[in-house]
């Protein structure tokens, strides 16, 4: 049964829109999904209940996604993977705060935003320095994690972060601008200076 307020029009498009980014969040869901779960969670398997779960949306607003199609069906499906998160963790901890970075995605990341004055190809045969990055990542509030791995691991425009997190194109830059400050703080205060050249 279509929902209310859908048309077979409606769906169609929504399920075109579906289609043209379900590589996208698949891959997405494949990297947040925690390897501890990987038995028991499919992305394939979340992403369709994700386009359940648009399908509803969508009929009950009969409206197109607002500023970015991408942005409001990334939210969807990432909503739905925290869900099944908590139905197979049965507790109270913060999601977000459980999913691992992938190994190497985390380490590129930190290494761009801390280690200016060093390669990432030079920094990487640092073992040490790039435990040190994961450690730091690791210490950061969920929100600023969350707000990082957007924009450099899942590769959102501050628009699409906005929507994703229900707020303003300029708060979703300020809250990226201090995330980077508060990592940087945070590895300055345990290693000391940010840069192996000694200098940010």
């Amino acid at each position: 049964m279509e929902p209310d307020g859908a048309s077979v029009a409606d769906l169609a498009a929504l399920g075109k829109l579906f289609e043209e980014y379900r590589a996208r969040l698949l891959e997405m869901l494949r990297q947040r999904i925690d390897p501890r779960l990987r038995p028991r969670l499919d992305a394939e398997e979340i992403l369709q209940e994700a386009f359940l779960a648009a399908r509803g949306k969508w009929g009950r607003s009969g409206q197109e996604p607002p500023k970015s199609s991408y942005a409001w069906l990334y939210r969807i499906a990432l909503d739905t993977l925290i869900e099944q998160w908590r139905r197979h963790t049965r507790d109270c901890r913060d999601p977000r705060r459980e999913f691992a970075l992938p190994e190497q995605s985390s380490m590129q990341m930190g290494l761009d935003l801390l280690h200016a004055g060093t390669s990432p190809s030079e920094a990487f045969t640092r073992k040490e320095g790039s435990e040190r990055v994961r450690q730091a990542l690791d210490r950061l509030r969920p929100a600023d994690r969350e707000i990082l791995w957007m924009r450099h691991y899942d590769g959102l425009s501050f628009v699409e972060a906005a929507v994703v997190l229900d707020i303003t194109a300029n708060a979703a830059t300020v809250r990226y601008v201090r995330a980077i400050q508060r990592l940087r703080d945070l590895w300055q205060q345990t290693w000391g200076t940010p840069t192996a050249g000694g200098g940010d």
